[in-house]
């Protein structure tokens, strides 16, 4: 069975046997981050399975005029 570990703001949960997005779904609610606006990056380099959180940020057309420039 596969381990997958979680990782956001210094605190850390793993999961046996879930699948992918179960046990990411689970993290996110054992965490209470169910609305943060984000997800679990996989950590290179490692041969376990682990995730790390991350932030995304959310753009309005406004945002994007002025990044734009127009």
């Amino acid at each position: 069975m596969k381990v997958r570990t979680y990782h956001k703001n210094g605190k850390a949960v793993q999961f046996l046997g879930y699948s992918d997005i179960d046990a990411s779904n689970a993290a996110k609610v054992v965490m209470g981050e169910v609305g943060d606006v984000g997800y679990f990056k996989p950590r290179l380099g490692t041969p376990e399975s682990i995730y790390d959180w991350t932030y995304v940020k959310e753009i309005t057309d406004e945002d994007l005029m002025k990044v734009l420039g127009r």
